[in-house]
């Protein structure tokens, strides 16, 4: 009698493991698809600026526009594919997300950063950078997660 109760309290106790398994699971999937859901939300306005911009490249500017123009360009698939990356939950979940392994040059991705960072301060600011004159003219890594990474230590 003893033994089937703890038979009894063992097949519980796994079923209630696996009810516990199955509400993550469906949790998982909701998260998913508020995700899909949020991307094409935020991609469809973002690309409607981006077209805006590359609209307003045709047009004529001063040299201030111009060089403010440029960093928005220069910008934009960077965005992109940020948005892309932070809401494709399942490449992180699956273990999928692979970094990209790309010719780049530090010192213009530094001098990008920066401007970028000072442009959106919107302010007459000068940021200054510095990189080791042992670093490379051109190396090899996944030059968005460099630049993420570098506008991350600007902003935060």
């Amino acid at each position: 009698m003893m033994k089937i109760r703890e038979e009894i309290a063992v097949q519980k106790a796994k079923e209630t493991e696996l009810n516990e398994a199955i509400h993550i699971t469906e949790e998982t999937i909701r998260a998913k698809k508020m995700l899909a859901t949020m991307s094409h939300e935020i991609r469809s306005p973002l690309s409607g600026v981006v077209s805006m911009a590359e609209i307003l490249a045709t047009t004529n500017l001063d040299q201030q526009q111009q060089n403010l123009l440029n960093v928005m360009l220069s910008s934009r698939d960077l965005v992109l594919r940020l948005v892309n990356d932070i809401l494709d939950l399942s490449k992180v979940e699956s273990g999928v997300m692979k970094l990209e392994a790309t010719k780049f040059r530090p010192r213009e991705i530094v001098k990008h950063v920066l401007q970028t960072a000072a442009a959106s301060l919107q302010k007459m600011l000068t940021l200054e950078g510095h990189v080791a004159h042992d670093v490379p003219l051109e190396v090899t890594g996944d030059v968005l997660r460099i630049r993420q990474i570098l506008t991350n230590l600007i902003t935060y």
